[in-house]
C-alpha cells in the first residue's frame, strides 16, 4: 500500500456506518471490522436518532478501538445524509460505506485496497453481497440501471457458487462499498434529499459520468443480515423510491436521452399508478419533483459540467434493459427463486427502513 497516501496516523480507510435502532446488528458489524486483516481502520458511526441502546453499546466498545471509533448522532434524515456526514469527517484517502446489518469477511478491506492500488481509475469497489439467511444465494453483485432511471441489483437471488469475474458496473449497493474520497467529494457525494433508496445508483451514475471506474470483484464477499420475509414496502418508502429515481434521471441523463426517457417514464408512471396501490405516494413524488425543479436544474448543471462520458457508454455497462428483469411488486425486496411469498402481511409487520 506504499503507493497510497495514508492519513497522519497511517490509516487508509474510514468506515462510515449509518444506523437506526439496530444495536445488536451494529455490534456484530464492529466485531467483523475488528477482525479485518487490513491496516488499522477508523470507524464513524452515524446514528439517525436511535431510540434503543445504540449509543451506550458503541461507547462501551470505544476503548477497544484506541481512539479510532467515533459516534455521531443526527436528526433522522436517512442514510444518505448520514453517509455524507461520515464522509466529511474522514481524514483517510478511502471511505468504506457499510450498513449496520452487514458483516464483512476478514480479508474484505485488504483485498479491496489491492484492487485500488492496481487500478488508478477505480473510484468505487464492491463485491458479492450474500443473504445471511441463505448463504447459498446472492443479494447483489453490483447494480444495473434502466434507461428511464429504474435501478435494481444484479444477480439478485443467484447462486453464490456460480463463477463470476470482476466487472465494471453503473453502481454498487452502499451496503458495502469502498470509495476514493476525492472522487466522491468531487461529484458532490450523496443527494441528501433522497432519505432512502436510489442514493447509491445516483452516486454511481455520476461517478461514471465523470470518467471514473466503478467495479465489483468476486473476492469481496459480505453477509447481509436482512429478514427472509420480503414483506410490503411502507408507503413512505414508495414515495422516496419514486421521487428519487425521477430526480436522479432529471439530474444525470444527457438532454437527448432525457427527452425520450422522460416520455417513457411518464407513461410507465401512469400505468403503475392505475394498476397498483399505494397511489398517493406516487402522486406526492411527482409533486415533490415539480416543486423543486429549480434546485434539480442547478444540480443538473453541475453534473453535466463534469461529464466526461456519454450516456451510451454508461448504459453499456448494464444489460441494456428499460425495466428490471423481476418486478418488485411493492415488496421490500424480491423473493428468492422458489421461495413462498405471503400474500397477507400481519399488521404488526413493519417496514424497518422507516
Amino acid at each position: 500500500m506504499n503507493a497510497l497516501a495514508a492519513a497522519p496516523d497511517g490509516s487508509l480507510v474510514t468506515v462510515v456506518i449509518p444506523t437506526f435502532n439496530r444495536a445488536p446488528e451494529l455490534i456484530r458489524a464492529l466485531d467483523a471490522l475488528q477482525a479485518q486483516t487490513a491496516p488499522a481502520l477508523h470507524v464513524v458511526i452515524v446514528d439517525n436518532s436511535s431510540a434503543d441502546d445504540t449509543e451506550a453499546r458503541v461507547r462501551e466498545r470505544m476503548s477497544q478501538w484506541q481512539g479510532r471509533l467515533r459516534y455521531l448522532r443526527k436528526e433522522p434524515q436517512g442514510p444518505a445524509s448520514a453517509r455524507n456526514l461520515g464522509l466529511a469527517a474522514a481524514t483517510t484517502p478511502f471511505v468504506l460505506f457499510q450498513d449496520s446489518d452487514v458483516e464483512l469477511e476478514p480479508q474484505w478491506v485488504d483485498r479491496a485496497l489491492g484492487h485500488f492500488q492496481s487500478d488508478p481509475q477505480l473510484a468505487a469497489a464492491g463485491g458479492l453481497m450474500i443473504y445471511a439467511f441463505d448463504r447459498s444465494r446472492v443479494n447483489a453483485y453490483g447494480g444495473d440501471l434502466g434507461r428511464m432511471g429504474l435501478a435494481w441489483d444484479i444477480d439478485e437471488g443467484g447462486l453464490r457458487a456460480a463463477e463470476r469475474r470482476a466487472a465494471a458496473r453503473i453502481w454498487i449497493n452502499c451496503s458495502a462499498m469502498l470509495v476514493r474520497v476525492p472522487a466522491v467529494r468531487a461529484v458532490g457525494g450523496f443527494d441528501e434529499t433522497f432519505f432512502y433508496g436510489y442514493e447509491d445508483s445516483d452516486l454511481g451514475w455520476r461517478l461514471n459520468l465523470a470518467g471514473h471506474r466503478v467495479a465489483v470483484f468476486p473476492d469481496l464477499a459480505a453477509l447481509h443480515h436482512v429478514d427472509a420475509d420480503t414483506g410490503v414496502a411502507h408507503p413512505t418508502i414508495v414515495f422516496h423510491y419514486c421521487k428519487n429515481r425521477l430526480r436522479s434521471l432529471l439530474r444525470n441523463a444527457a438532454l437527448p436521452s432525457l427527452i425520450g426517457a422522460l416520455g417513457a417514464y411518464l407513461a410507465y408512471s401512469v400505468v403503475d399508478l392505475l394498476w397498483r396501490a399505494p397511489r398517493w405516494p406516487k402522486l406526492a413524488a411527482l409533486g415533490w419533483n415539480l416543486r423543486r425543479w429549480r434546485q434539480t436544474l442547478a444540480l443538473r448543471r453541475q453534473t453535466q459540467a463534469q461529464r466526461e462520458v456519454p450516456d451510451t457508454a454508461v448504459f453499456a455497462l448494464g444489460a441494456g434493459r428499460w425495466l428490471p428483469p423481476t418486478r418488485l411488486g411493492n415488496r421490500r425486496r424480491r423473493p428468492l427463486p422458489g421461495a413462498a411469498t405471503a400474500t397477507v402481511v400481519p399488521p404488526d409487520r413493519r417496514d424497518d427502513r422507516v
